[in-house]
Parts: structure tokens; C-alpha cells; sequence
């Protein structure tokens, strides 16, 4: 059995999509991310975007703590090939991710008559089945119910003193349009964003994936090219290697450390 004088926690957090005890190398990209933020009229939607195993995931989980202490409200899941199955699939989504949110917001206060003395305050909220049975009762196509669902709650959000919602979704590139079926919910979502931002309503679609979302976005809509700016992820460089994988250790004052020589092998993982 191991000394268990001589035990030390592993450093590093191994795993797909799990954050780093250090982010290293990404300072420009924070940065493209937080000047977007500033804007008070979306112009400029996000693609986060690169090869596997670059850090798209972890970097995304960064943005987040930096948009909500910008003032931003944060929903968003990955999205799987089953959400852009149809129109009703990836309106489900939105409503069922932006209902998070909202689900404490409350709308209106009505007086429930019962045996006690004065009436009960009941509270009505913009919870899941509110929000589900509004956009039922609106009316048009699955685009207009949904733009109908947002912008009635962009005024709540307001009242809270929010800047705006993001909207993060990971693993983008599974979103698709299918002609064939007559359904087109990739489509859906940029336009129903386009329509709001354009009413000056600050909900931004952040969405990170592999190198043919940009493409699919803009077969789907070609002024899509406008409407995003995309963030492009390098894998670190020399320097960058080196000081991921050295920090930690140094942090955690791990018994394990690099001679010069194998640093060498290091900045070259």
C-alpha cells in the first residue's frame, strides 16, 4: 500500500469539456468576447469555433461568469441532432431553455379566495407552461409564435436590470435544415434572432462548433456572414503548452517537476 505521506492530487482535470486548473493563451479571444458584450444594439452575433481538442467547451464555460457580471442573463445546452429535427423540436428548446430563467419572474399577482380570513396571493410567473401556452395561443407560423414568446418577455428582463440574454449553444454544428421534410429550423433560429435584434431586443445567440457550422450557417442564410463574428481557436503555441501544463503543478506545489529537458517534450504536447 502507498505511503499516504506520499500521495498528491492529480493537478490537472482530464476530460472532455471539463475546465482547467489554467486557461492559458486564450486573452485575445476573452477579449473579442467581452467587447461584444458592450453592444447595445446586437450587431454581432458569436461563432465559436475550431478542431477538436482545442478548448472550445472550456472556453465557452469561461465567457460565461464574464456575461453574467456584465449584466447578461446566460441559458444554453449542447444541442443534439434531434433538436433541429423539425420547427416544433428547436422551438421547444428555446422555450424550454429560456423558461429557466424566467421562471421567477413574476408577471401577476391575483387573490385566491379560500376559508381564511384575507384572500391568498397567488403569483403568476413566466414559468415553463406559461410561456408554453402562450406561444400555442399566438398566432402564425412557428417563427411568429416564437417571436411573439420573446418579445414578451424582453420587458421582464428589463424591469430586472438585465443588459440582455445570451443564448450559448455548444456543439452547433448539428443544427441543419431538411428541405425534403419541409421543415427548417435552422433557418427558424436565425431568423427569429435577426427579427429581434433588429426591434433593438438584446438576446444574442452565442454558438460553438466544429469548423462546418460557419458554412451550414450561411447556406441556411446568407446574410448570416453579418450577423456573426467568429472566434477561431489555434491550438496553443509553444509557450502557451508549457505554461498550461506548468502552472498547476507550480500552484499546487506538486512534488513532480519538468527538468529542462523534458519542458522541452512538454511545449511540444
Amino acid at each position: 500500500m502507498a505511503d499516504q505521506a506520499g500521495k498528491f492530487k492529480n493537478p490537472f482535470r482530464p476530460g472532455a469539456g471539463h475546465i482547467p486548473p489554467h486557461l492559458a493563451g486564450r486573452e485575445d479571444e476573452i477579449k473579442e468576447f467581452v467587447d461584444l458584450l458592450d453592444q447595445d444594439v446586437i450587431l454581432k452575433n458569436v461563432i465559436l469555433t475550431g478542431l477538436r481538442g482545442v478548448g472550445k467547451t472550456v472556453l465557452l464555460e469561461r465567457f460565461k461568469p464574464m456575461a453574467i457580471e456584465a449584466g447578461w442573463l446566460w441559458t444554453g445546452t449542447d444541442l443534439s441532432e434531434s433538436t433541429s429535427i423539425t420547427e416544433d423540436h428547436m422551438t421547444t428548446r428555446l422555450v424550454t431553455d429560456i423558461s429557466v430563467l424566467t421562471s421567477a419572474m413574476v408577471v401577476k399577482q391575483r387573490s385566491e379566495i379560500g376559508f381564511s380570513v384575507a384572500p391568498e396571493r397567488v403569483s403568476e410567473t413566466l414559468n415553463f407552461q406559461a410561456l408554453k401556452n402562450l406561444y400555442d395561443s399566438s398566432p402564425g407560423l412557428a417563427a411568429d409564435k416564437l417571436k411573439g414568446v420573446l418579445e414578451t418577455i424582453w420587458p421582464y428582463v428589463q424591469a430586472e436590470g438585465r443588459r440582455g440574454i445570451i443564448f450559448a449553444y455548444d456543439e452547433a454544428q448539428n443544427l441543419a435544415d431538411h428541405a425534403a421534410k419541409d421543415q427548417f429550423p435552422l433557418s427558424l433560429l436565425l431568423d427569429v434572432f435577426q427579427s429581434l435584434q433588429r426591434k433593438g431586443i438584446r438576446f444574442m445567440l452565442v454558438l460553438t462548433g466544429l469548423p462546418t457550422l460557419f458554412p451550414k450557417l450561411v447556406e441556411a442564410r446568407t446574410y448570416t456572414e453579418r450577423m456573426f463574428h467568429t472566434i477561431f481557436l489555434n491550438p496553443l503555441n509553444e509557450n502557451q503548452t508549457k505554461e498550461a501544463i506548468l502552472k498547476p503543478i507550480q500552484k499546487e506545489v506538486c512534488p513532480v517537476s519538468f527538468t529542462p529537458a523534458t519542458e522541452k517534450v512538454v511545449s511540444m504536447m
